[in-house]
């Protein structure tokens, strides 16, 4: 087990507090605000763990496509102590059965806070394709104030992508799987 370092909590800053919910454990301490309708489900969830130095902030959309079938997406920015250290962004595409991580040169906690709140103002895009009158229920206005780290992440992204940290289900992508990848609309907004 790895000691716990820091933690850290982006969320409350920039989320619709009518709609955030906290939850804390022993163990982790996690923020989220979740849609349900009939047709569909979105999650914005970031959680700490208390004793591990481990941190993810994630959206995740359900879609029902047809009765008994649905369209699965997550994203989320994330480290832990298993399996992948390095700070990444990851997606699964449940329907493809495919998860996607791009490798993020960190350089300290300050430029991976950077990163974190990028992908809130990313988060956006993704929920507004979903539903775009759900902009207000899940953030407040502070969430406009992120178009420079916005920015940084892409640039980061854009760095990993040139020095081939960019992996579909563990394996390196080529030009060709990059470009499939970018077409994906859960992928797109970080691909700009």
């Amino acid at each position: 087990m790895s000691k716990k370092t820091s933690t850290i909590y982006t969320l409350v800053e920039y989320a619709n507090p009518e709609n955030l919910k906290h939850h804390r454990t022993q163990t982790e301490d996690e923020y989220l605000i979740s849609y349900n309708d009939n047709d569909s489900h979105i999650e914005l969830k970031e959680s700490n763990s208390l004793v591990e130095d481990e941190y993810c902030l994630s959206l995740e959309s359900a879609k029902y496509v047809v009765e008994g079938i649905r369209d699965n997406k997550k994203s989320m920015i994330h480290h832990h102590t298993k399996g992948h250290e390095f700070k990444h962004l990851q997606f699964k595409l449940y329907a493809k059965k495919e998860e996607i991580r791009i490798f993020l040169d960190i350089l300290d906690d300050e430029d991976y806070i950077l990163c974190i709140k990028g992908f809130l103002h990313i988060s956006q895009d993704l929920i507004a394709k979903e539903n775009k009158n759900l902009l207000n229920y899940f953030f407040n206005e502070n969430i406009k104030s992120l178009a420079n780290e916005r920015r940084h992440l892409l640039s980061k992204i854009s760095e990993a992508s040139a020095k081939g940290q960019i992996t579909a289900s563990d394996k390196s992508v080529d030009k060709k799987k990059l470009l499939e990848l970018q077409k994906e609309t859960h992928l797109k907004p970080f691909f700009e």
